[in-house]
């Protein structure tokens, strides 16, 4: 009898956990799908993310070269600014000393130059020549100095020389 109760127990034992390991293999592949599904949403949350640093990247590169162009264009236009000031300066300088010439002196040369002008001219009163020069000191925002002044017969030649102080110094 005590053997039959062993196996009798033995067998309870083998059925119990004949019922319970059913349970525990189904409870283990719900784990192991539930592990794989998770690492199938990390794989994909990878995947995004370096989809989404690449597409950023590129945007990086494609900006990069948009303001290495705005760079050299803010360059150009600087330049372009700097040769519209000495235009500027060249124009209004120019219309000033040709409406402050009187009418007794004679202008034989105007040279440009990058931030003077040469004028050559005679008179035939070296009052005249001082009363232009003080008149474009007064009038210009650049100094004008006369340089040379010669008499031949009954004429004065002389050489005023008109500089920018603001763009020489």
């Amino acid at each position: 009898m005590l053997v039959k109760k062993e196996r009798r127990v033995l067998n309870e034992t083998i059925t119990y956990l004949n019922s319970y390991a059913k349970y525990v293999v189904v409870l283990t592949q719900i784990v192991v799908l539930f592990v794989f599904f998770i690492k199938i949403i990390l794989d994909q949350t990878v995947i995004d993310l370096k989809e989404t640093i690449d597409q950023k990247n590129q945007i990086i590169l494609t900006a990069q070269e948009m303001i290495d162009n705005n760079n050299l264009l803010a360059k150009k236009l600087i330049e372009v600014d700097k040769i519209l000031l000495l235009n500027d300066f060249r124009y209004q300088t120019l219309l000033t000393v040709l409406k402050n010439i009187p009418s007794s002196i004679v202008v034989n040369t105007i040279a440009l130059r990058e931030n003077e002008f040469l004028l050559e001219g005679e008179g035939n009163d070296p009052v005249d020549i001082q009363k232009l020069q003080n008149r474009l000191n007064l009038k210009l925002k650049s100094k004008a100095t006369v340089t040379s002044i010669t008499k031949k017969v009954n004429l004065y030649f002389f050489q005023l020389n008109i500089e920018n102080e603001e763009a020489s110094g």
